[in-house]
């Protein structure tokens, strides 16, 4: 093994040697490994004095916290482009909805033409917030950017869990304040009309998704089995795979219950390899004739609007909101609403409320009532 060039000259003080080419000073600090428990030595070469004390100040108070081995411990910094490629599929591929996964792509292509070229350890909060100043320049929704920000917020996250960084740059950045999204519902009128207008396929689903408020994906999941009739009752409809991955339960209305019974279940007929025949039940209640669930009924569900003189335009998730709403103006508590909907926040379901004006005039009306009663004491007494 070759043997380190001598560099120390004269010693200065403890710790401080003059550089043996008589320019500028050795500085030097012994410390214990806290892994290994063996001794250590680190050298600098410095050019003034002043300094090399300083780094020996600051590098015994490092040893002495056990930060110098954390530091030798860090891996090599990352580019931010490869971390959005490992937190898609290794996070959230295997971790969110495929919905999710799908939109988180589509927003890291965008994360990417800003932060793409940057190593990790580069990002600052303050590249964050001008990132979101030139989206709002852009003329980009708060919406919208508050879901980019929370998807650079988690992947930066899974970066501190995985080591990359120490802390989350966009950890502090504040969401854009979100107006409440306007929307609009079917009357009662409209309703009969899209049901009856629509293709025999959609009458079924569409009647379910008016009459119980369940998302389209969680229609086309739906199977037999979360179907249940109960004897002398109307029965439940048990919701699985929900967006908040929370399972609900939604009672059947009179028309819910009829509406399921009469829908037909498939049988799927396969033939086997020595020529059997074998008959089985398909388990999704919408599929195609091949057993295949629904995917995509934007098409059909056009149609039966055009053919039902709706010219306004709806949206299929407008259909939740008839639902939402047509409960609320019938007096049923916002409350209530929100557990069929399956809402973890009453702010989401507090749209609603302005649905509700005779419930809301009868609430302030209390008010009257009491100052009247006070009124009436006053003149008696």
């Amino acid at each position: 093994m070759a043997r380190k060039k001598k560099i120390k000259g004269d010693k200065v003080e403890p710790g401080i040697w003059h550089h043996i080419s008589g320019e500028g000073y050795v500085a030097e600090i012994n410390y214990t490994d806290p892994q290994t428990g063996r001794r250590a030595r680190e050298q600098k070469t410095i050019h003034r004095l002043d300094l090399a004390r300083e780094w020996r100040r600051n590098r015994r108070a490092d040893a002495d916290a056990g930060e110098i081995q954390r530091k030798k411990d860090r891996p090599a910094p990352i580019l931010f482009e490869d971390l959005g490629d490992e937190y898609l599929e290794q996070w959230s591929r295997v971790q969110k909805k495929e919905s999710t996964y799908i939109r988180d792509k589509a927003r890291m292509k965008r994360l990417k033409l800003i932060f793409g070229q940057k190593f990790l350890t580069e990002i600052t909060q303050r590249d964050v917030e001008r990132f979101l100043a030139d989206r709002k320049a852009d003329g980009m929704a708060p919406a919208t950017m508050n879901r980019e920000l929370c998807c650079l917020k988690n992947m930066l996250r899974k970066a501190v869990d995985w080591g990359y960084l120490q802390s989350n740059p966009a950890g502090g950045v504040k969401q854009q304040k979100e107006s409440p999204p306007e929307f609009d519902f079917l009357r009662e009128g409209e309703i009969n009309l899209l049901i009856e207008k629509a293709a025999p396929h959609l009458k079924a689903f569409l009647t379910l998704a008016i009459y119980t408020g369940m998302r389209r994906g969680e229609l086309f999941k739906l199977e037999w089995r979360d179907v249940g009739f109960s004897k002398g009752e109307k029965g439940i409809i048990t919701v699985r795979d929900t967006k908040n991955r929370d399972t609900r339960y939604i009672p059947m209305s009179n028309i819910v219950r009829d509406t399921l019974q009469r829908h037909p279940k498939r049988i799927l007929v396969e033939a086997g390899e020595k020529g059997q025949v074998t008959r089985r039940e398909c388990p999704l209640v919408f599929s195609w004739p091949d057993g295949s669930g629904f995917k995509w009924i934007d098409n059909g569900f056009k149609g039966a609007l055009e053919r039902a003189g709706v010219t306004r335009y709806i949206r299929f998730h407008d259909l939740r909101h008839t639902f939402a709403s047509h409960l609320t103006m019938k007096g049923v508590d916002l409350r209530t609403v929100a557990k069929l909907l399956g809402h973890r926040d009453i702010k989401m379901t507090m749209r609603y409320a302005h649905l509700a004006p005779d419930h809301l005039q009868g609430a302030v009306d209390v008010l009257e009532t009491r100052d009247e009663r006070r009124e009436k004491r006053r003149e008696a007494g």
